[in-house]
């Protein structure tokens, strides 16, 4: 399908969202039907993706409607994942820095072609591409120029394949407090969010709803026209931009403080783990099916000529 008959675009996280973490192997008990197991991460979880996730996500793609894959990982997390996760028509990683597309050529094992015009619309602020080989501490750009900031304060600092953002991890004798103001002194080029109990940077004109707004210009759809499967907080900007947001599962205080300020935007699952990612793949396709339904009667009521007594 070409981007320009997508009726809709369908944005997805994929920890806690498309996949899920079990802390204890005993859980797969309480799954029903057939899953996928992902290779363990390096904290020893178990990550679990349904069959029927997979087939759910396709049957949505089959109605015009465009899947992007949208995660705050690492590049090569998020490339190591790629044989578990829905086909998609995007895959967008490190907090919306990198896209790729499928490869019509299909001349590799993993046909995926990256948007260098939005890699280089972030340059001035990650620096040029060619510099991905270097160490952190010699890239230039504002983006690194914060990562030397910070390491010489002494923060614990992740830049293990990242090329247009980092993390701040867990760093001894620092507190939640100074974790919160190094947050709040980012420079204005720079944005941060939380995930998975760390902050990430990026640039401003980056971030989640960045490339997604990015990519509904490329496929030239509205934001009305667009929904959101998430759960934590880096993805309550993305949330606000679309149209809807559904919720399988709840990752962090600030996303149950969305719900509850604004309760017609979000759609929560009532089951846990891969039900509620079953569950949330029919409400929006659901969703979309209503959309198209309502346009169709205006549509009609407008072309449906008056008629004079």
């Amino acid at each position: 399908m070409s981007s320009t008959s997508f009726q809709h675009i369908c944005f997805s996280d994929i920890d806690g969202t498309l996949v899920h973490y079990l802390d204890d192997p005993a859980q797969l008990q309480e799954i029903v039907g057939d899953i996928l197991l992902l290779p363990q991460s390096s904290t020893g979880r178990l990550g679990i993706i349904s069959q029927a996730s997979l087939a759910k996500a396709a049957q949505l793609r089959s109605t015009g409607t465009a899947l992007v894959i949208i995660s705050g990982a690492r590049t090569s997390t998020v490339l190591q994942r790629l044989p578990y996760l829905p086909a998609a028509d995007a895959i967008v990683a490190e907090n919306g820095g990198r896209i790729w597309y499928p490869d019509p050529s299909g001349l590799t094992m993993c046909p995926l072609k990256e948007d260098l015009q939005w890699r280089q619309q972030l340059a001035d602020v990650t620096g040029p591409a060619d510099q991905d080989t270097l160490p952190p501490l010699q890239r230039k750009g504002a983006l690194w120029d914060w990562y030397r900031l910070l390491h010489s304060d002494g923060w614990n600092l992740d830049a293990n394949s990242y090329s247009t953002a980092f993390r701040l991890i867990k760093t001894p004798h620092k507190t939640e407090q100074q974790l919160q103001a190094a947050a709040a002194a980012v420079p204005p080029c720079l944005a941060t969010s939380t995930n998975l109990g760390s902050a990430d940077f990026y640039p401003r004109s980056s971030g989640k709803e960045g490339a997604a707004a990015y990519l509904m210009g490329k496929f030239r759809l509205p934001a009305s026209r667009c929904a959101v499967l998430c759960d934590d907080d880096n993805d309550l900007q993305l949330a606000e931009l679309v149209g809807k947001a559904f919720l399988p599962s709840i990752a962090a205080p600030s996303v149950t403080a969305a719900v509850a300020a604004h309760p017609e935007r979000f759609v929560v699952a009532d089951v846990k783990w891969t039900g509620g990612t079953e569950q949330m793949l029919d409400a929006v396709r659901q969703h979309f099916q209503q959309m198209d339904q309502q346009e169709q009667h205006i549509d009609y009521v407008e072309a449906e000529p008056a008629h004079c007594n």
